[in-house]
């Protein structure tokens, strides 16, 4: 078996397991046994890790080296359009700033993360209530 390439991938993207796994509704832990292919990945985390990737599934699975099929250029390409302006203005800031950046937009991830987790756990505890 092909190793798969979600390590890879996150690393480029320079986000931890953590902030992966609530982009994609799942657990660190599924995203590390994930990474050390100690399970197979279910077909439905497949296709979000796909979609927050941008990239094939055959890519994620190793089973191919073409990284974008034609549904990944096509959202990509949407994708470049609507923040083509938010990369213009980064790619004007000077080094400092874009790492910057890059630590305040990890940040807010990271708060995103958190929120969606006190949200779960609001939602957990009024279904326990109620019962």
């Amino acid at each position: 078996m092909a190793r798969n390439r979600i390590n890879d991938l996150r690393k480029e993207m320079n986000i931890s397991q953590e902030i992966l796994s609530a982009q994609i509704g799942t657990t660190q832990q599924a995203i590390s046994r994930m990474e050390k292919q100690s399970y197979n990945i279910p077909s439905d985390i497949l296709i979000k890790l796909s979609k927050f990737f941008n990239v094939s599934t055959d890519y994620i699975l190793g089973i191919s080296e073409t990284k974008h099929n034609s549904d990944c250029l096509d959202h990509m390409t949407a994708n470049l359009e609507e923040n083509y302006g938010i990369i213009l203005r980064y790619q004007n800031l000077n080094e400092i700033n874009q790492k910057t950046f890059l630590c305040i937009l990890e940040r807010l991830e990271q708060a995103q993360c958190e929120s969606k987790k006190q949200h779960e756990r609001r939602k957990k505890n009024a279904q326990n209530s109620n019962m």
